[in-house]
C-alpha cells in the first residue's frame, strides 16, 4: 500500500505547486508587466549609453566590436517582443491570463540577463583599412565651401541611394583637392569598402590605358596582346565580388562601363564610382548624381589670399586699398588666388601692387570669372618670374604629358644641357641651382610636388597656360603620349620651332625624305617610342640642336649626320638595346652629357677622347669597360661617371692612378665586377672620396650575356631611395678570408644582399663609420649576429636598421663573451638616432640583445617585426618618446615577455596589428 501511496503523494504535491504557480501568474500579471517595463527602461538607458560611447570612440581607424553590435541588435529585438506582449495583454486575445503571466515572467529574466551582458570592457577595435593609394593632401582652402562639398560627397558614398557621384566644377576650383581628402578618409575611416582605386583619366581618353591603371591598382595584370573586349572581360572577373570605390579624376568625356570591364555599381554589389570633371554633360552621360563645387565667396577668397600672402597686409596703409580689388580679379578660384598671393608675398612696393591690379584687370575684361580666362590669370605668376631663364625652365615642364610626374633630376639635366643653369662650379653646385629654381617655381604655385618630393607636376590649368604661351613665342611642338603612330607632317615643323616633345608615342619610322628646316630647334625628345631608325637627312637642318633624347627606343644605328651637330650638349641613348655603335663623336665639341647606359655598344665610341667639355658620362655597358688612361687626364671637366668596370678574371685591372682620378670626380657610380678592383679603389683614395658615390660590388664568374644584361635591373634599382644621402655601397659579394671587401669609412648607406661569405659583420666594418645612417642586410644566410656592443660607438648616427631573410640570425646585438656582457645588471646598448627598425623573416632570431641587454633608442619612431616566431623578448628601453607606429602580428605581440609591466599597455596604443599567418 505504501508503495502506491508514496508516488501518488508526490504527484499531488507537484500538481499543487503547479496550480499555485499558475495562480501567481494570474494574480501578478499586472505587477510583472510593471516590473518588465522598469527592466526595459533600465535596458534602454544602458543602450543609449552604449550608443553614445560608440559615437565618441568610433573615430578614425576604429569601429564597433562585433559583440557590441550583436548586443545592440538583440536589445532592439527584445524591445520589439516586449511591445508585442503588451499589445496582446491589452487585447486579452489568443492566450489566457495564466499563459501571459508565464511569458512576462520569463521575459523579465531574459531582460535582466541581457542587461548584465551589456557591461563591456571595450567597445571598439581597430578597423581593417581599405586597400588603396595614399595620396598627398593639401589643406582645404575653405571651411564653408570646400568642407560642405566634401561632406555632401561623403554622405552619398556612405549612403545606399546614390551609386555614382559626379564632382563637377570649373578648373582650379579645387575638385581634385576635395576628392583627395575623400580618398584619404576612405582609407582611414570606413569598413564599407575593400578597395579604393584612384585613376587620373585626363585626355585624350584611352580605354586600354584605363584598364591597365585599374588592374594595376589591384596589383593585377592584363595581357597587352588581347583586344579591348577580351581585356574588359578579364577586368570584370578581377573586380567582381569586390566592394570598391573607383575614383576617376579629371574626366573629359564619358564612356560605357562595360567597354572597360567596370561592373555597374548597385546596392547589391556595394560598389561606388566617383568622377571629377569640368563638364556636367559628362556627369549626365555617366549617370552620376552631380555635386557642384562652387567658387569661393568674397570673404573666403579674401581670407585665403591674406593667409597665403604671408604678412599682415591689411596693416600696411598704402597697400590695404589694393588687396580686395586684386582678390576680386581671381574670380573666387583657389588656384588663381594662391598663385597671385605667392607672387605678391613679401612685396611692399605700392607700384608693384598697382601694376599687379592693372595686369589682372586687363586679362579678364571680356568675360569676368569665366574658366577660359583662368590661364591668363595664372600668367600673372609666369610674368612675375621676371627672369627669362626662369620662365624657360617653367615652360620646359610643359614638354611632358598631362598629369605626368616629372623627376626633378631629369628636369635639371635638361635645364643644364639647354644652358638655363650656370655651370660654373662643381656638379653639386650646379644641381643645387637647379633645385633652387624648382623651389622658386613651386613657391610661385606654378609646379606642385609629387612622389614624396622626388618629382614635380603641373596642374592642368597651369599646363594649359604654358601651352598657350608656347603656341606662339616661343614656339614648341608638344605631343607627348598622344597615341601617334607617325611623325607629324613636314608642315608642322616650323622654322622658328624651338622645342619638340613626341615622347611616349608609337612612332616606329621617320620618312626617309623628311628633313625639317628647324634651324632654331634646341630640344628634340623622342624617348619611349618604338623607333627603329633615323634617316640621314633628318638632322641636316637642325644645327642648333642641344638636346637629343632617344632613350628607350629600338634604333639599331644613328645617321652620320649626327656627327655635325656641333652645338649638341646632351646625347641621351639610355636603354637603346639594339644600338651597337655610334658615329664618330669627334666633332661634337660642345657635348657635355653622353648617356650610353644599357646600349649594345661593346667598345669605347670613336672620338670620345676629343670631348674635352664632357661633364657626365654613362658607360654602363654589357661588357666591363676599361677607360683609356689618356682620357682620365684630358677630360678635366668630367665630374660624373657611371661605369661597369673590372675584369671577370682574377687579375685586377684598376691602377692606383685610375683610382685616384676617379676620386676627384664629383659623382662616381660604379658596378665593380670583382672585389679586388673595389678594394684597390677604396684603399687608393683613402680620405679623398668623391662628394657623391654609389658603388656596387657584384662578382661574375663569367661575362654576363647581353640578353641577360638587359634583363638586369637598372643601375638605380640596386640602391635604396634615401633622401639626403649621397654615399652608398651595395654588396652582392664580399670575398672570403683575408680578401673581404674594404668599405669607405664615410659610407652613409650600406646594403648587403646575398652574401653567404659573411659570418660576422665585424669582418666588414673594421673602422669607424660615424657617417653611416642606413644599414640593410638581406639574405645573408650565414650571418648569426648583427653587431656587438663594441661596434656600437662607431654607429652612433645610425637611423635605420633592416635585417631580412638571414636564416641563421640569432641576435641583433650580441655579446662576444661574459666580460663584455657584464656580471650583473642590464647592459645599455645606445643608438641615439635610430628612427626605424625592421626585422623580417628571421626564423631563428631569439634575441634583440644578449642576456639582460637593453636598447636605448630615444629617437625610435617605427618598429616592424614580422615572421620572427622565436623572438620572445622586446628589450627596448621604456618610454619611447618618439614612437609613432609598431607593426607586428597580434598573436606574437600577446606572447611577448616584458621587463617593464607597464610597457605593453603604453606601446599597444601605437600598434598596427596584422593577423595574417606569416606576418
Amino acid at each position: 500500500m505504501e508503495v502506491v501511496i508514496g508516488p501518488i503523494t508526490q504527484i499531488l504535491k507537484f500538481i499543487r505547486q503547479l496550480l499555485w504557480r499558475y495562480v501567481q501568474y494570474y494574480r501578478q500579471l499586472n505587477e510583472n508587466m510593471e516590473i518588465l517595463k522598469r527592466r526595459l527602461a533600465d535596458l534602454n538607458c544602458q543602450k543609449e549609453d552604449v550608443e553614445i560611447r560608440l559615437r565618441r570612440e568610433c573615430h578614425v581607424g576604429k569601429f564597433p566590436r562585433a559583440e557590441v553590435n550583436n548586443w545592440l541588435q538583440n536589445t532592439q529585438r527584445i524591445n520589439n517582443e516586449a511591445e508585442n506582449i503588451e499589445r496582446q495583454v491589452k487585447k486579452r486575445k489568443c492566450l489566457s491570463r495564466v499563459c501571459f503571466g508565464m511569458v512576462v515572467a520569463k521575459k523579465i529574466e531574459i531582460v535582466k540577463e541581457h542587461y548584465w551582458n551589456g557591461a563591456f570592457e571595450s567597445f571598439v577595435i581597430d578597423a581593417p583599412l581599405a586597400v588603396g593609394e595614399v595620396l598627398p593632401t593639401t589643406t582645404l582652402v575653405s571651411e564653408a565651401t570646400a568642407k560642405k562639398t566634401m561632406n555632401e560627397v561623403w554622405e552619398f558614398l556612405i549612403g545606399y541611394e546614390v551609386m555614382k557621384i559626379g564632382v563637377c566644377g570649373m578648373g582650379g576650383v579645387g575638385k581634385t583637392t576635395i576628392i583627395t581628402h575623400i580618398n584619404h578618409k576612405l582609407l582611414k575611416e570606413t569598413v564599407k569598402f575593400e578597395n579604393v582605386i584612384w585613376v587620373t583619366v585626363s585626355q585624350p581618353l584611352d580605354l586600354m590605358k584605363l584598364q591597365d591603371q585599374i588592374a594595376g591598382a589591384l596589383k593585377e595584370h592584363l595581357p597587352k596582346n588581347e583586344d579591348k573586349r577580351t581585356r574588359a572581360g578579364n577586368l570584370l572577373k578581377i573586380l567582381e565580388g569586390r566592394k570598391i570605390v573607383l575614383i576617376l579624376d579629371d574626366m573629359w568625356e564619358a564612356f560605357q562601363l562595360e567597354e572597360v570591364g567596370i561592373p555597374e555599381p548597385t546596392k547589391d554589389n556595394g560598389c561606388k564610382i566617383v568622377i571629377t570633371t569640368r563638364s556636367q554633360d559628362v556627369c549626365h552621360s555617366m549617370g552620376c548624381k552631380i555635386v557642384q563645387v562652387r567658387t569661393l565667396s568674397e570673404d573666403e577668397a579674401l581670407r585665403l589670399f591674406i593667409d597665403k600672402v604671408g604678412f599682415n597686409i591689411l596693416g600696411v596703409p598704402t597697400l590695404k586699398g589694393f588687396v580686395k580689388p586684386v582678390v576680386e580679379q581671381c574670380a573666387g578660384l583657389p588656384l588663381a588666388i594662391v598663385a597671385v598671393a605667392g607672387c605678391m608675398r613679401g612685396e611692399y612696393d605700392v607700384c608693384e601692387w598697382r601694376n599687379a591690379f592693372e595686369k589682372l584687370s586687363k586679362s579678364i575684361l571680356s568675360v569676368k570669372g569665366m574658366e577660359t580666362n583662368v590661364p591668363r590669370q595664372l600668367q600673372f605668376s609666369y610674368d612675375h618670374l621676371k627672369s627669362k631663364k626662369l620662365q624657360h625652365c617653367f615652360l620646359y615642364c610643359a614638354l611632358y604629358p598631362e598629369d605626368y610626374h616629372i623627376q626633378k633630376e631629369e628636369l635639371i639635366v635638361y635645364w643644364i644641357a639647354e644652358g638655363l643653369i650656370d655651370e660654373r662650379g662643381s656638379l653639386q653646385a650646379t644641381n643645387d641651382k637647379g633645385y633652387s629654381i624648382l623651389n622658386r617655381l613651386i613657391n610661385s604655385c606654378l609646379l606642385e610636388t609629387a612622389d614624396h618630393g622626388m618629382c614635380v607636376k603641373m596642374h592642368d590649368l597651369v599646363r594649359d597656360m604654358a601651352l598657350q604661351i608656347t603656341s606662339n613665342n616661343p614656339l614648341f611642338m608638344i605631343k607627348p603620349e598622344e597615341g601617334l603612330s607617325e611623325l607629324p607632317g613636314e608642315q608642322e615643323w616650323k622654322e622658328n620651332l624651338e622645342k619638340v616633345s613626341l615622347m611616349g608615342n608609337y612612332i616606329s619610322k621617320i620618312p626617309s625624305n623628311l628633313s625639317p628646316n628647324c634651324r632654331a630647334l634646341s630640344t628634340l625628345l623622342l624617348q619611349r617610342n618604338p623607333l627603329e631608325g633615323i634617316p640621314e637627312l633628318f638632322f641636316v637642318n637642325m644645327l642648333s640642336l642641344k638636346i637629343l633624347d632617344l632613350s628607350y627606343t629600338q634604333i639599331a644605328n644613328l645617321p652620320n649626320s649626327i656627327s655635325n651637330l656641333k652645338n649638341l650638349t646632351a646625347l641621351l641613348l639610355n636603354h637603346c638595346e639594339q644600338l651597337s655603335e655610334v658615329p664618330s663623336l669627334k666633332k661634337l665639341s660642345a657635348l657635355e652629357n653622353l648617356d650610353l647606359g644599357f646600349t649594345y655598344i661593346i667598345e669605347m665610341p670613336k672620338g670620345i677622347g676629343s670631348l674635352t667639355k664632357l661633364r657626365s658620362l654613362d658607360l654602363y655597358l654589357p661588357a666591363p669597360v676599361v677607360l683609356p688612361t689618356a682620357m682620365l687626364h684630358t677630360h678635366k671637366h668630367l665630374q660624373k661617371l657611371r661605369i661597369y668596370y673590372g675584369s671577370i678574371f682574377s687579375e685586377p685591372v684598376l691602377t692606383s692612378e685610375e683610382a685616384i682620378r676617379f676620386s676627384q670626380l664629383d659623382t662616381f657610380e660604379a658596378h665593380f665586377v670583382n672585389f679586388y678592383d673595389f678594394n684597390m679603389y677604396v684603399k687608393s683614395i683613402g680620405d679623398q672620396a668623391p662628394k657623391r658615390y654609389r658603388l656596387l660590388v657584384a662578382s661574375c664568374s663569367e661575362e654576363v650575356p647581353v640578353s641577360e644584361f638587359f634583363s638586369l635591373p637598372t643601375y638605380d634599382a640596386y640602391f635604396p631611395n634615401v633622401e639626403g644621402v649621397n654615399k652608398f655601397v651595395t654588396l652582392y659579394t664580399a670575398g672570403e678570408g683575408e680578401d673581404l671587401v674594404v668599405l669607405p669609412t664615410d659610407v652613409q648607406c650600406l646594403m648587403v644582399r646575398v652574401c653567404p661569405e659573411i659570418s660576422d659583420i665585424k669582418d666588414l666594418m673594421l673602422g669607424n663609420y660615424l657617417d653611416l645612417k642606413f644599414l640593410y642586410l638581406m639574405d645573408c644566410w650565414n650571418l648569426k649576429k648583427l653587431v656587438s656592443p663594441k661596434l656600437l660607438p662607431n654607429l652612433q648616427n645610425l637611423e635605420v636598421i633592416e635585417v631580412q631573410g638571414c636564416d641563421k640570425m640569432e641576435e641583433i646585438i650580441a655579446f662576444n663573451d661574459e666580460k663584455e656582457e657584464g656580471s650583473s645588471g642590464s647592459t645599455i646598448c645606445a643608438l641615439p638616432k635610430l628612427r626605424e627598425m625592421r626585422l623580417k623573416s628571421l626564423g631563428k632570431l631569439k634575441r634583440i640583445c644578449s642576456g639582460n641587454g637593453v636598447m636605448v633608442c630615444e629617437s625610435l619612431q617605427q618598429i616592424h617585426i614580422s615572421r620572427c616566431g622565436e623572438l620572445k623578448r622586446f628589450p627596448v628601453s621604456f618610454p619611447l618618446p618618439a614612437i609613432k607606429e609598431i607593426k607586428v602580428n597580434k598573436n606574437w605581440w600577446e606572447s611577448l615577455e616584458w621587463d617593464d609591466p607597464n610597457a605593453k599597455a603604453s606601446l599597444e596604443l601605437f600598434c598596427k596589428f596584422t593577423n595574417w599567418l606569416y606576418d
